[in-house]
């Protein structure tokens, strides 16, 4: 019984076709490439070879009758049987079993494809050198006429002019044979055909193996996208192609776009697993405190309020965790091309410092300006604002209440513009350094609840560092205080 073939099966089927019929075009265009390339070539050859060789022939045959003409035109009187032999003799030498002595002559004038005639005034022949015979045709002067079938060839006509008297004395023809200049022509024909057939062959061979070679790159990016459209979970593994043309540039597209999209995913479940576990608290707390209400708690007064404000402080923690959150999803991708990355630091540190002394006026905030006015970094302007109010808040939350002084320090160096915001609170141990910009983690877990927050602000820092190619270091000592140094890189 036959297998029905599954979906992906015929899908796979389909793409396996769709690249082999690729390749075979590409041979095919190759191969019509090649054959109008060589057939123009050939034609052109062929015709210029032609037209060269009968050019060439033409000339040799006039040069003959010239030379003939010659000696003809030294006679005073017209041309006849009896006085024709005193100008044909001039160079021959009779020999046993020879020609005669005129037909060696001529012959060697006019070569061995070519006869010679000589008529009289009346137009009578007197003389030839081939036994074939045309007649008199009364063609003009060097007028050629060709002449084609079993035995092709061009006639010339010609008078012969005495040198003496001025007057026709005759008529000299002279018949070029084309029976060899076809038989090489045929040859030359032929041997461009094979030839041809034979570049074709090759060329299609040639086209197959190179549109082989040129598509294992994209066999390769079609194998990598087959692999993540298979296991869209999976992990992903760039495409490394070497080609140093379109497809590496092609691969190294795919391959941003993939990272990018990776990124998304995993900032997505990241977000979506914190949200679940940081929340189940606080949803207990609410739930807990509703039931208790609900079964008698709410007949209570004492118990009322105690449960109505622990559920306020449980939203209201509940809010700032996930307004947080959003604020560090936001910050997982930032465009460094972007011309917006331009931030006066020193105007934004000032009214960063001017909003939080309204609102912590019990602190004694001191600004150290190290930088002139003019300096910048490569960061938005908000983002800058907001890494500032996360160290303010964060030092406001763990200096105690006889040191409430924060000091921040705006500096430079060649390549970073350095804040520090140092504060005179309780410290940070080396144990609890190492795990500072971790999410939702809090130092000093005995004061967490007296302190609050949510552990997200030093996260939303170190990213925000992080995709500014910047830089997130503290200095602590406990019992003395904590100095945070941000450093963003200068605006160029």
């Amino acid at each position: 019984m036959k297998k029905n073939k599954t979906p992906k099966e015929i899908e796979n089927t389909n793409e396996s076709s769709s690249k082999r019929s690729i390749m075979l075009r590409w041979a095919f265009a190759n191969t019509v490439f090649c054959f109008i390339t060589f057939t123009v070539f050939a034609v052109v050859i062929y015709q210029a070879t032609i037209t060269t060789f009968i050019n060439e022939e033409k000339s040799v045959v006039l040069n003959s009758m010239t030379n003939i003409e010659n000696v003809l035109s030294e006679a005073k009187e017209p041309l006849t049987s009896e006085n024709l032999h005193q100008y044909i003799e001039y160079t021959a030498t009779i020999k046993p079993g020879n020609h005669s002595a005129e037909e060696q002559t001529l012959m060697s004038m006019i070569g061995s494809r070519k006869a010679f005639y000589i008529y009289d005034i009346d137009k009578h022949l007197l003389y030839s050198t081939h036994p074939r015979s045309f007649g008199f045709m009364n063609l003009k002067n060097d007028e050629i006429k060709q002449f084609d079938g079993k035995n092709p060839g061009f006639l010339v006509e010609r008078e012969i002019v005495s040198k003496s008297t001025g007057k026709v004395i005759g008529y000299l023809q002279a018949f070029y044979d084309l029976t060899s200049y076809h038989k090489v022509s045929n040859l030359l024909l032929i041997s461009l055909l094979v030839l041809e057939v034979v570049a074709l062959i090759v060329a299609q061979i040639i086209g197959y193996f190179m549109a082989h070679y040129f598509m294992r790159p994209l066999e390769k990016l079609h194998k990598g996208m087959q692999e993540v459209a298979e296991d869209p979970t999976g992990e992903f593994k760039p495409i490394e192609i070497k080609t140093g043309d379109e497809i590496e540039e092609l691969a190294h597209v795919y391959n941003e776009m993939m990272m990018k999209t990776n990124a998304y995913v995993e900032q997505q479940k990241r977000f979506v697993s914190d949200v679940s576990h940081e929340l189940r608290t606080p949803l207990a707390v609410l739930d807990g405190h509703i039931n208790l209400l609900n079964r008698w708690g709410k007949n209570d007064a004492e118990i009322l309020d105690e449960s109505l404000q622990a559920s306020q402080f449980e939203i209201s923690r509940m809010k700032k965790m996930l307004e947080e959150m959003l604020a560090l999803a936001r910050l997982e991708n930032v465009d460094l091309s972007s011309s917006e990355l331009d931030c006066d630091v020193v105007k934004v540190c000032k009214h960063a410092v001017k909003n939080f002394a309204l609102v912590r006026q019990e602190f004694e905030i001191e600004l150290i300006q190290k930088v002139s006015d003019e300096t910048r970094a490569k960061i938005y302007p908000n983002h800058y604002e907001q890494a500032l109010s996360i160290l303010l808040d964060n030092a406001a939350k763990y200096s105690p209440d006889d040191r409430k002084s924060i000091t921040i320090t705006i500096a430079e160096d060649e390549d970073y513009v350095i804040t520090k915001v140092s504060d005179k609170g309780i410290g940070i141990s080396k144990e609890d350094i190492q795990h500072l910009f971790e999410r939702f983690f809090r130092a000093d877990k005995a004061r967490n609840r007296d302190i609050g927050g949510t552990g997200l602000g030093l996260s939303i820092m170190a990213r925000l560092a992080e995709n500014y190619k910047g830089k997130i270091e503290v200095e602590s000592e406990l019992g003395v205080g904590s100095t945070f140094i941000l450093k963003i890189p200068k605006l160029d």
